[in-house]
């Protein structure tokens, strides 16, 4: 069998998008009739497949010689310059393409930008082609050699059964399942049990197989067994051949296959045998197929286990169950680097030992890494060693180089070009930073990382199939934290930054020094305060391609990022080679420059969650855009008019906005994959008709259609075809809430031409004003729906048969006004024991349903009841409804009920709740609470809660101000609404771990709770919202971990304020405050605040001034808001801190007019603070 050999250079994949650029028919007709230049271009085609031919060589050799490495990195630093020169001559054709209807009257105009462009390509071309010759010159220097085919991989160490030497640490659990799997199915005649260990490199596959092998029990319930190990090759002799001298004990020196395979089945017959086929990498079914035939040979039983790095492998051995070998413990890892490491296993010097837990942790728990590393310290038992070791990167180590780097690299190797091009890209994330697919993909397919597809095929299905590959292969990991997101080992983040060095960038994680004109893509955690000083640096590197700015780990303070407009005009201005920008949830973006129709590469910008107003003319030039995100622009009320001209735009994300309409021609946009809205516009107002929607053939995902009531012709709805739309999974069709003039007819007519296929998972119809639904709607023939929504379709008196929807899992029936009764029809027509209605539904919602009365449940017809699966079920605003609620409801986990004083039910069983709110329901009876409750809500309601308190599960209360004790488990306490609620329980709060408290609208409290500052230690954030009667703080103060403290409208305790000791809460960062009593002459008081604050927020209707003394201190200080202040007239002689990077005042009509923008008498006062909103 042939042998294997090195994947493609990564390089290859680079230089490959150029050439397949240099032949794009953009490139070719540009420079037809152009004599010369066409020269220069078979000038750079040559060098570039002159350059190519010793990639490979080249690829191999950078991880031991530095000089290859460098010299890769100037050849890609030049091509990356050549593409984008390709691409800028690509995007001119693009744009000429538009314009050509116009050029009749603009002709000379167009000649002479033409003539200007061709002598600027020429310049730039003679340019790169001067920088190639020079690079590619060196490839003889450093005895680079083309390589045919691929260098053969180099020879790996054999693996073999004998056990562990130091012992296994952390595998119990894996090896009992693994025993457990094989003890699933007896596979005795020509069944064959196969168990796949999956895992990345070095998590140890090998010692797993080893311990089950070699266990007691493999010896007392087989005859016979064998392990071989496969290696790079599935050579099928080679396996047969080691089989069978493992079973005969024998050397073997049989030639034929045919002869190898009879004595196997000889040997094997009758027989229990277990085999280990250990580092498998095919992924051919035939070669495995051709394998397994032998084994069909009347033995008592067989099985397999198999070790593999892909799940491909896995996936075509027909196994009975995967088993994915996850990394080990922190302890486990550290007793596995003991044992290499010091002489009896433990360190007797702390200081060394301190320093080794911490060198574990860079392992993440791969074995391998603490195998390599441990033996590696083992002669070294100095600190300066261990620190040196702890303080440098693996790739950095002799010891690691050895072992660790080319574990890694072999996978590494095996991946074709563009797979590795795909992967070192991802060097962009920091380490454990969760991403998308999704995500991942729209921005691969922006830096032109994916081959051109093939056939019928997207480039976005082609993204998902490399990142599938990528995720098979354990580059990439499932989060443990969100199944939807994904994260890179650190040990193969590691590998990518290697790899990319000089070309991706965190600002976070790398060495600003390490800032090179290289430097291609940029990532950045987005901070609270992002200034100008923190991207001056980059300005070097001005043929930046990504620029991302990466949303810092949930468990971030920050509610808020900002950033200048100047910066951001800078940022466009500087980097006009971008392919992709996110600039998404910095909210003080209101406007989008201009300047963005510079940046003629772009194909992927991100601007959700922003306050962005409009988007400028100048973005419809931007023709190689690819995604436009602006989900969540709540500020958003219309897209540029001239949409229609973004030919390759394949995203757009609108929803959330504010938009009333579409512009016209976005029919145009024949690219589209995903329009998460399209609002049909008035005829009158010449906006986009609904037809144009049926010109977009490709969309999928998720679609809103809203303004339905501005569909006058029926016809016009069945122009959309969503019926043909296969790959769309969400559909949501809405009607204004409030449109006159309607047609009930009409409106179901419309609804009926709007059927859609049958492969969608969910379905909204919301202000629907037909009194009967479409025949469509619950059709059984929808058996993959999974969510469904009916909102405000107020003139419907029945519900739909949504009970025969077998996959249905989420339910909700909002505002549908005239339903008065849930009867027989909504489970289905004819239902009963074998067809059991909802039998999927996990989440079911009614909500503002003013005429319910009556729900008739049928679960004395129905054994398990009518919803045996529901998890979740609220009830909210239906005044009227009556009688029993469901009670068979073994699942239920949640349970809200809510503004429904008429019900007198009893509540379903508790044993499985875990959150139950219960508001204005007084005759609701709650005899129990669950002993798993975590979370509870009583309010509006005077039933006391039931006898035995409260559940030590619970972490958040909700309250009325009843069952304050007992409060251990508790971590938030919220408090509303309740004007009798006087006092705290003597002694106060025991609740050593509350972190947040919030009080409300208590007219008649007057005290807090007793020792605050000792008996709520954890405590974060306090509110204190509306509690006219309270006066002070209790003795002792407020806790000295507090973090955010807001105090509103509590008129009688701030005059007090002097002794609330804020100068000893040296953790708070935020701080609130709004008074609306008397006259305040001055605010702060130079003792007041903390110099640890970061955001205050002040409201007083009648402050005078600002002490300027008070501020001074503050040098933490980055956001301050001022509001609701007439009399107040100026800011501080002395200014404000040099730290204020926000000053933000609202509805202070004097400030306005004297610190107004560029005009205002005292605005240059203010001038210097780098983002100022007033009014904004």
């Amino acid at each position: 069998m042939a042998g294997v050999f090195l994947g493609q250079a990564l390089a290859t994949s680079i230089i490959q998008v150029t050439l397949d650029r240099l032949a794009s028919p953009e490139v070719i007709d540009y420079f037809k009739g152009r004599k010369l230049n066409d020269e220069l271009l078979q000038k750079l085609k040559v060098m570039l497949l002159s350059a190519k031919s010793v990639l490979i060589d080249a690829e191999e050799k950078q991880f031991t010689n530095s000089a290859v490495k460098k010299w890769l990195d100037e050849l890609k630093d030049a091509v990356y310059v050549a593409d984008d020169l390709m691409d800028e001559i690509a995007t001119e054709a693009l744009r000429s393409k538009p314009e050509a209807e116009f050029q009749t009257c603009t002709c000379k105009v167009w000649h002479f930008h033409s003539t200007s462009f061709d002598k600027k390509i020429k310049s730039k071309l003679e340019n790169v082609l001067g920088i190639l010759q020079i690079v590619i010159e060196q490839k003889n220097v450093h005895n680079l050699k083309e390589v045919d085919g691929g260098l053969p991989l180099p020879p790996r160490q054999l693996t073999t059964s004998c056990p562990e030497e130091y012992g296994v640490y952390g595998r119990d659990n894996d090896k009992e399942e693994i025993f457990k799997k094989l003890q699933l199915v007896n596979a005795n005649g020509d069944e064959i049990c196969v168990v796949p260990i999956v895992g990345m490199s070095g998590v140890g596959k090998t010692t797993l197989a080893r311990l089950v092998y070699n266990d007691n029990r493999v010896k007392e319930n087989f005859d016979l067994k064998a392990w071989v190990c496969v290696s790079d090759t599935f050579d099928g002799f080679r396996i047969a051949k080691t089989i069978l001298e493992e079973v005969t004990l024998s050397n073997c020196d049989i030639s034929s296959l045919n002869l190898l395979q009879i004595r196997i089945r000889e040997s094997l017959k009758g027989k229990k045998f277990l085999l280990v086929l250990d580092d498998v990498w095919n992924e051919e079914y035939i070669a495995w197929d051709d394998l397994v035939k032998m084994f069909r040979c009347g033995a008592r039983e067989i099985k397999i286990i198999i070790t593999t790095r892909s799940e491909k492998v896995a996936s075509i051995v027909h196994s009975i169950s995967i088993h994915h070998l996850e990394q080990l413990s922190e302890e486990d890892c550290w007793l596995l680097f003991a044992k290499h490491a010091f002489k009896n296993g433990e360190s007797s010097d702390s200081d060394i030992e301190l320093i080794g837990r911490k060198i574990v942790c860079k392992c993440k728990g791969l074995p391998l890494a603490a195998k390599a590393l441990g033996g590696m310290l083992q002669s070294k038992q100095d600190l300066r060693g261990w620190n040196q070791i702890l303080e440098s990167d693996i790739w950095d180590l002799p010891g690691g180089e050895s072992s660790i780097l080319p574990a890694l690299r072999l996978s590494y190797n095996y991946l074709p070009s563009h797979l590795k091009r795909c992967f070192t890209y991802c060097s962009i994330f920091p380490k454990d930073y969760e991403f998308s697919k999704e995500e991942l993909v729209l921005l691969w397919m922006a830096e032109d990382l994916l081959l051109k597809p093939e056939g019928n095929e997207s480039m976005e299905e082609i993204g998902e199939q490399y990142f599938d590959e990528l995720l098979s292969r354990s580059f990439f990991q499932r989060s443990n934290n969100n199944e939807l997101r994904f994260i890179m080992h650190d040990l193969f983040n590691d590998l990518a930054k290697f790899i990319s060095r000089e070309f991706c960038f965190r600002l976070d994680s790398d060495n600003l020094c390490e800032i090179t004109k290289k430097m291609r893509h940029l990532s950045y955690f987005r901070t609270e305060f992002d200034v100008p000083k923190k991207f001056e640096l980059f300005y070097k590197a001005k043929n930046l391609r990504t620029f991302i700015g990466l949303e810092l780990p949930s468990a971030s303070n920050f509610r808020y990022n900002f950033i200048s407009m100047m910066e951001i005009n800078d940022l466009l201005c500087t980097f006009k080679s971008l392919r992709a920008l996110s600039l998404s949830l910095y909210i003080f973006i209101t406007v989008l420059p201009d300047s963005v129709g510079n940046l003629k590469h772009l194909r992927y910008l991100n601007l959700n969650r922003t306050r962005i107003k409009g988007l400028p003319d100048s973005l419809c030039s931007l023709y190689n855009l690819q995604t436009l995100l602006l989900r969540n622009c709540h500020c958003l009320v219309e897209l540029p008019i001239n949409m229609g001209r973004l030919v390759n735009l394949r995203h757009l994300d609108i929803r959330g906005t504010c938009l009333k309409g579409m512009p016209i021609h976005m029919d145009k946009l024949r690219s589209l994959q995903n329009l998460s809205a399209f609002y049909v516009g008035k005829e009158k107002d010449s906006g986009a008709s609904i037809k144009e929607l049926g010109e977009l053939p490709h969309l999928s995902g998720s679609l809103c259609i809203s303004n339905l009531e501005n569909v006058y012709l029926t016809r016009d709805a069945g122009e959309v075809n969503l019926k043909d739309k296969k790959g769309l999974s969400e559909l949501e069709l809405e009607w204004g809430r409030i449109h006159k003039n309607y047609d009930s007819e009409h409106e179901r007519d419309v609804l009926e031409q709007l059927s859609p296929h049958t492969n969608l998972k969910s379905l909204s119809i919301i202000s629907y004003r037909g009194t009967e639904y479409p025949n469509w709607l619950g059709a059984c023939s929808f058996s993959n729906m999974v969510s469904l929504k009916l909102d405000d379709c107020k003139y419907c008196s029945s519900l739909p048969p949504l009970g025969q929807l077998p996959a249905l899992k989420e339910l909700s029936i909002e505002g549908l006004h005239g339903v008065s009764r849930v009867c027989s029809r909504f489970y289905g027509n004819g239902f009963c024991a074998t067809n059991k209605p909802f039998k999927s539904l996990e989440k079911l919602t009614f909500k503002r349903m003013l005429e319910w009365k009556e729900w008739f449940t049928y679960e004395g017809e129905n054994e398990g009841g009518v919803f045996p699966n529901l998890r979740d079920l609220r009830i909210i605003e239906c005044p009227k409804l009556t009688g029993d609620l469901p009670n068979l409801l073994p699942y239920l986990s949640v349970l809200k009920i809510i503004d429904c004083p008429q019900l007198d039910a009893s509540l379903p069983r508790p044993s499985a709740l875990r959150k139950l709110v219960l508001t204005s329901c007084d005759k609701v009876e709650l005899k129990k609470l669950s002993p798993k409750l975590q979370s509870l809500t009583v309010g509006g309601c005077h039933a006391t809660l039931p006898e035995g308190g409260l559940p030590t599960t619970l972490k958040t209360l909700r309250s009325n101000g009843q069952s304050l004790l007992c409060l251990t488990s508790l971590t938030k306490l919220t408090i509303w609404d309740c004007p009798d609620f006087k006092c705290f329980p003597s002694g106060g709060l025991r609740a050593p771990n509350l972190t947040q408290i919030s009080i409300s609208y208590c007219e008649k409290l007057e005290l807090l709770p007793e020792g605050m500052h000792a008996c709520l230690p954890s405590l974060l954030h306090l509110r204190l919202r509306n509690c006219p009667k309270l006066e002070s703080f209790p003795e002792g103060g407020l806790p000295s971990n507090l973090q955010i403290l807001q105090i509103q409208w509590c008129d009688k305790l701030f005059p007090n304020r002097m002794n609330w000791g804020l100068q000893s809460l040296h953790s708070l960062r935020e701080f609130n405050i709004w008074y609306y009593g008397s006259e305040v002459d001055s605010f702060p008081e130079e003792a007041l605040l903390p110099p640890s604050l970061i955001h205050l927020n002040i409201s007083f209707k009648h402050l005078k001034s600002l002490n300027g003394r008070g501020f001074q201190h503050l040098t933490s200080l980055k956001e301050l808001q001022i509001g609701s202040s007439d009399m107040l007239q100026c800011l501080p002689e002395e200014g404000f801190p040099t730290s204020l990077s926000i000053l933000d005042i609202r509805d202070c009509t004097l400030l306005k007019k004297q610190y107004r923008r560029m005009k205002g008498k005292e605005w240059h006062k203010i001038s210097r603070i780098p983002i100022i909103r007033i009014d904004d």
